[in-house]
């Protein structure tokens, strides 16, 4: 039983288990993109609806979380051995391990090895040099980040809960009495975007909130995504059969230039077509300077079309269109996700690992030597995070110096 534990636990650590899983999905990504537009989406859609591909995924976390305990006890069996402590099989912990002569004699090689920059402790029966410093912060990092990012992927497909609400300027920003006091798009070029959205809150209690692009901010317990800009004119339309008229603000995905929406007039058989006129230069939504185009059709007849700016008005036919004023708007998802922190903590820990892999593996790699003297027998470990080559010729000319006469003349 306990053999079949820990091949287990060996199989769960394998660092073949996680690219294996992320293959098949890539495959299953592959396989999806032939038959639908949002193959992300369709597959995250799947995903969430398929108890064996969700165990499946489990596997990457549960495997991080494995190599994790496994990189951790030999990172400190193998310091132990380097310390000098007793009773430490140094099997598994090295890159090379030698068997050398029981006559072999290394209490000499220390000298040596520290005049080629080691530092070197030496011990009753055993001998350790090491230079560099160690990577293992690196993985730690790494693969705890791992673990945390997969964990988050798996919370967002499984509990995600997103709500699809318009918010608008002047209103009640949704869930809560909180004013949306402005929406502002700015055309300011930064390191990812093009352009800079600024959602401007004043809270019930006092208080201004500001929401943007990314990261998401927070809203009663749901993170605000904005998804899509638009406007929301106030439309003041009559018609020969509509003598009363119509007054009300109509909002419209329309954002960007190009993108046409529609807008029912609630009980009568009048639908228009709006779209917005790309403008010269600075960006229409940006600068407030917006003309649109439309077309009023009557049941499927186009009766009236033409182009109004905001705050213009247009007319013919018996038919007349004013929009005196407008407020923008930003179609956003509010989301509860317990998996954001999650991703968002192994972002941070993943980028903390690189910056302490690059320079420690290109300035100071860690490279260690083991001599160690145990039931009369001797044996020699090596191991290196970098300059491997280096390292190993050093190694060999030290196992060369111990068995002087192995492949030499009788």
């Amino acid at each position: 039983m306990s053999r079949l534990v820990s091949k287990a636990i060996k199989g769960a650590a394998s660092p073949a288990v996680t690219p294996c899983v992320l293959t098949f999905f890539l495959l299953l990504y592959v396989g999806i993109a032939f038959g639908t537009n949002e193959p992300l989406t369709a597959l995250m859609a799947f995903t969430r609806g398929n108890a064996a591909l969700i165990a499946l995924l489990a596997l990457v976390p549960l495997n991080g979380a494995a190599r994790l305990v496994a990189e951790c006890r030999s990172f400190l069996k193998r310091r132990r051995a380097l310390s000098g402590a007793a009773g430490i099989d140094p099997s598994g912990l090295f890159d090379d391990e030698v068997a050398l002569p029981e006559t072999a004699a290394f209490e000499e090689e220390g000298k040596r090895l520290a005049e080629q920059g080691y530092a070197v402790r030496a011990a009753a029966g055993s001998l350790a040099a090491w230079r560099g410093v160690t990577l293992f912060p690196a993985r730690f990092l790494y693969l705890l980040g791992m673990v945390l990012l997969f964990c988050g992927i798996l919370f967002s497909l499984t509990g995600r809960v997103t709500h699809r609400q318009v918010v608008l300027e002047g209103e009640a920003l949704p869930l809560s009495r909180d004013l949306v006091q402005r929406i502002v798009l700015r055309e300011e070029p930064g390191l990812f975007l093009q352009r800079t959205l600024d959602i401007s809150v004043a809270g019930a209690g006092g208080g201004e909130r500001h929401f943007g692009l990314y990261p998401p901010g927070t809203h009663r317990g749901y993170y605000l995504y904005p998804r899509y800009l638009g406007i929301a004119p106030l439309l003041r339309f009559s018609a020969p059969d509509l003598p009363g008229g119509f007054e009300q603000f109509a909002v419209l995905s329309i954002y960007p230039p190009g993108k046409e929406d529609t807008f029912q007039i609630p009980g009568s058989p009048y639908r228009f077509i709006f779209q917005m006129v790309p403008g010269e230069g600075r960006d229409p939504y940006a600068t407030g300077s917006i003309t649109l185009q439309f077309r009023l059709l009557k049941g499927e007849a186009q009766v009236f079309s033409g182009s109004a700016p905001l705050g213009g008005e247009a007319s013919g036919g018996g038919y007349r269109l004013a929009l005196p004023e407008f407020r923008r708007v930003v179609v956003a998802d509010f989301v509860q996700d317990a998996g954001v922190p999650l991703i968002w903590s192994a972002a941070a820990l993943l980028l903390l690992s690189l910056l302490w892999f690059v320079p420690v593996r290109l300035g100071w790699p860690r490279q260690e030597i083991l001599l160690l003297g145990q039931a009369g027998n001797v044996t020699a470990c090596s191991r290196a995070e970098g300059g491997h080559r280096a390292h190993a010729g050093r190694f060999h000319e030290l196992l060369d110096r111990l068995q002087p006469a192995e492949g030499g003349a009788p």
